[in-house]
């Protein structure tokens, strides 16, 4: 499978990249996190002869804000959309008039919005675990067990003891780190490069990648890499992500 970051900013779009997408493309089906502005970048990616699964961790917009490019994406199998539990209703308020098309009329017909509550007799041709994490709005991560290995996506997050079962023995890690590091004291609703670090020791991850860095705080790609450097003595497999970046399962 591969791994593609296609939005790696949080907070806002800049010169070092978009707001949050991940797109994860299988043999026989393709996976996105997140539906920031990065999302219009799966349009040449996706093989739209197989089904795709939107995942979407929480509601703020920088996380959401490209739904409204769905109709540009023309899927051409219905698409499932999962949102975290109790949050159907804030999404089809999000994307409907006044402000963008109504969402059923951007994917095929046949599409589902269900709710991390509804995902026992879903049928995804996945494994998926989801639990909450620790943000100010309600908010999922999401473990994935694809073609015999396992993907965790933890955006938006503090530290927390449920970050650390979904991250558990992971071969890929995609980790929230929208702080400088430092900037982080106790209950924090994000991360920074060295607790990320920690994170994946006490988690026995095979490799992590940072994403979601702060659009106020990393003004510089240099910033970013300076930023994870020191945190990889701590743990060596840890990968600054950019936009763009492919990552090969």
């Amino acid at each position: 499978m591969i791994v593609t970051l296609l939005g790696t900013n949080g907070w806002f779009d800049t010169e070092n990249g978009q707001t949050m997408c991940t797109l994860i493309c299988a043999q026989e089906y393709s996976i996105i996190l997140d539906a920031g502005y990065g999302i219009r970048r799966v349009k040449p990616l996706i093989d739209f002869s197989k089904p795709t699964f939107l995942l979407l961790s929480h509601m703020h917009l920088d996380h959401t804000i490209g739904l409204h490019t769905l109709d540009y994406i023309q899927f051409q199998q219905p698409v499932k959309i999962v949102v975290p539990a109790g949050q159907k209703q804030a999404f089809e308020e999000l994307v409907r008039p006044p402000y963008t098309n109504p969402w059923k009329k951007m994917v095929p017909e046949g599409s589902e919005l269900l709710d991390t509550d509804e995902l026992t007799d879903s049928g995804f041709p996945f494994e998926i675990t989801t639990l909450p994490i620790q943000h100010p709005v309600p908010t999922h991560g999401y473990r994935l067990g694809i073609e015999g290995k396992t993907v965790t996506y933890l955006s938006d997050t503090g530290y927390c003891e449920n970050a650390v079962t979904l991250a558990s023995g992971a071969d890929l890690v995609i980790a929230e780190c929208g702080a400088l590091p430092g900037t982080v004291k106790g209950k924090a609703p994000h991360m920074e490069p060295e607790i990320c670090a920690r994170l994946a020791v006490e988690a026995g991850v095979r490799q992590m990648v940072l994403t979601h860095f702060g659009a106020g705080s990393y003004t510089t790609m240099e910033a970013r890499k300076n930023a994870a450097s020191p945190a990889r003595s701590i743990f060596p497999n840890l990968i600054t992500g950019v936009d763009n970046m492919e990552i090969v399962l």
